[in-house]
């Protein structure tokens, strides 16, 4: 290894041991990338703005369901056909949302019924052994060295994964396997000092090249059109400086769906607390979520007791934060599904039972939720209570795996169809109040 190599990977390890660190917003990206089709500057942080609100009688009328307003009127505008862009959903969890099969049948359920606009973003490179989301393939060279917000507080995103390339060449790409492909992309770089650059190339296209050196430490977000039924995004290193990528995705610029998962294994709610302030608040900005999905609570669960001292109000802040950075979106926290140990003092499910702990993490959550005006999805409940996923894991097929933690790929889908439903039946409730105010606006004056 090079001396600057040997360097760089110091001054990773450094800033991965920073915590709660303020690395700026963006700067100006190339003002043309592509003859004929002009890119999307991103100049500073985006402004965001609250989502749409109702009326205290509507509700009211809407009940619990009144906290995804944002998320049914962005679904009214599709199908009123009054939008232009896609609407983004996210999901944010451990394990459960890092797997692509909950998260991968909702992304089927809304692209089916509201329009498909491709994957969005996503994690860089192989977030972890055995990656592999749905609609598109991800493939890295060796060279590249990846760090996890689960393991410590640094200049992490929302993908909670950092991947850097030290020396030599690297090279990761993302191809979309859906055949209408994509007509924007991007990718987030963290720019440092001492660090290298990195080159881009859509399909068989010109090789763009970005520096990535900066008097300080700073996330950068860039962001571009490509020709329509564009396929693959690359992007290569080279020389002995690092380049660390922090995000990137795809999409196509119509109306439709475009459904996130950025789930990390192991993970519980803290770990929102290792990710730079900054850097997520500008990443929502850019995302514009109308609805964030929350799912941690799994391994809170199976955890001892005494670990969850104080953790209604943690809970309460990580999620706070999120929606601080993006006011412009409807909150929904899902509980954590059924999860069973090895005989203990919990409900007794055979030679299973449910941990005790479990309880309180999904009353917490719920509290928080009710509070706070965020929806609260039960999905211990929806499985059918405590000791469901032991009957789960009996069935035929069986709905989920031997550990009595992880659901199979049936499993998934049935919450997940169970979950749509409920948030299809709420956003009806919305489209008839809607339709009911629309008529009485237009209504003749009786009284004339």
């Amino acid at each position: 290894m090079s001396a600057a190599a040997a360097r760089a990977g110091i001054a990773l390890a450094a800033v991965l041991a920073i915590a709660g660190c303020d690395f700026g917003g963006p700067g100006p990206i190339p003002s043309t990338l592509y003859e004929g089709t002009p890119p999307l500057a991103v100049v500073g942080p985006p402004v965001t703005r609250p989502g749409p609100r109702l009326s205290p009688e509507e509700s009211r009328a809407l009940g619990p369901a009144a906290a995804l307003t944002p998320l049914f009127a962005a679904l009214e505008a599709l199908d009123n056909r009054t939008a232009a862009t896609p609407v983004v959903i996210m999901q944010l969890g451990d394990s459960h949302s890092a797997s692509d099969f909950l998260s991968g049948r909702m992304r089927e359920l809304f692209q089916r019924r509201f329009g498909a606009a491709g994957r969005g973003m996503l994690p860089p490179g192989m977030a972890y052994p055995y990656f592999r989301p749905n609609l598109v393939k991800v493939g890295e060279s060796d060279g590249w060295r990846r760090a996890s917000s689960r393991a410590s507080s640094g200049p992490f995103g929302l993908g909670g994964v950092i991947q850097q390339a030290q020396e030599g060449e690297a090279s990761a790409t993302l191809t979309a396997t859906e055949d209408a492909g994509f007509d924007r992309a991007f990718f987030e770089v963290l720019r440092q000092p001492g660090a290298g650059a990195v080159r881009m190339q859509v399909d068989r296209g010109t090789v763009h090249e970005f520096a990535t050196a900066a008097g300080s430490i700073e996330s950068h977000w860039i962001e571009f059109n490509t020709p329509p039924r564009s396929r693959t995004i690359s992007l290569g290193t080279g020389g002995d400086r690092p380049v660390t990528v922090l995000s990137w995705g795809t999409q196509r610029q119509v109306p439709g769906i475009v459904y996130e998962n950025l789930g990390i294994v192991g993970a519980t709610v803290d770990i929102v607390g290792h990710w730079d302030v900054a850097t997520v608040a500008a990443e929502l900005g850019r995302r514009a979520p109308a609805l964030i999905v929350v799912a941690y609570g799994t391994n809170e669960g199976v955890a001892p007791a005494s670990t969850l001292t104080g953790y209604a109000e943690r809970f309460a802040s990580r999620v706070r934060r999120l929606g601080a950075a993006s006011p412009q979106a409807a909150i929904l926290v899902v509980g954590p599904p059924d999860v069973n140990r090895r005989a203990g003092d919990g409900v007794s499910c055979g030679a299973w039972s449910v941990p005790p702990s479990l309880d309180t993490v999904r009353e917490a959550q719920r509290q928080a939720a009710a509070r706070d005006g965020w929806y609260f999805w039960d999905w211990q409940a929806a499985m059918g209570g405590p000791c469901a996923i032991d009957r789960w894991t009996q069935a035929t097929p069986p709905l989920a795996h031997p550990d009595h933690v992880h659901l199979r790929r049936e499993g998934y889908a049935i919450s997940a169809d169970l979950l749509f439903a409920e948030l299809m039946k709420g956003y009806e409730r919305y489209r008839a109040r809607a339709a009911r105010v629309s008529k009485a606006a237009t209504a003749p004056d009786r009284a004339s």
